[in-house]
């Protein structure tokens, strides 16, 4: 994907896990003043967390063929302990009633685009030390 905007060295990593092609590609399109690594399923992305030499977010999708997000979160933690995380699902009113969702950040799906960044931000800073661009919010205003 050709983007204008190259993350500098220092900028902030993030590790996208989604079971879905577009979903992944308009990620990385809205996140791409940090250093976006995307993963097409949950293996693939515990292979490049255990390679990473660095990551501040990991971002996955909950409902995946071969693992949950939570799942996910769990073995990314072994690699980066202190890894920031955020789950997309479209099942949030299922998981209201589990404990563990009141303090674990999460969007629902379609999620505001503009709101995705602000959540970004608000866990991991802006990319590198500087302040977010607005160039990709007029591409795609929700992920459906």
């Amino acid at each position: 994907m050709n983007d204008s905007r190259t993350p500098s060295r220092d900028s902030k990593q993030i590790l996208i896990v989604d079971d879905d092609s577009s979903v992944l590609k308009i990620l990385m399109r809205v996140l791409g003043d940090y250093r976006v690594v995307a993963a097409r399923d949950p293996h693939e992305a515990l292979q490049i967390a255990a390679r990473a030499t660095s990551l501040d977010l990991l971002i996955t999708d909950f409902m995946m063929p071969s693992m949950t997000g939570d799942e996910v979160i769990g073995h990314v933690r072994r690699f980066w302990p202190t890894v920031q995380t955020l789950i997309l699902t479209g099942h949030g009113d299922i998981l209201e009633a589990e404990p563990w969702w009141q303090h674990q950040a999460h969007l629902a799906k379609p999620m505001d685009l503009a709101g995705l960044r602000a959540t970004v931000s608000a866990l991991i800073g802006p990319p590198s030390g500087g302040e977010l661009s607005t160039s990709s919010g007029s591409l795609v205003r929700s992920l459906a």
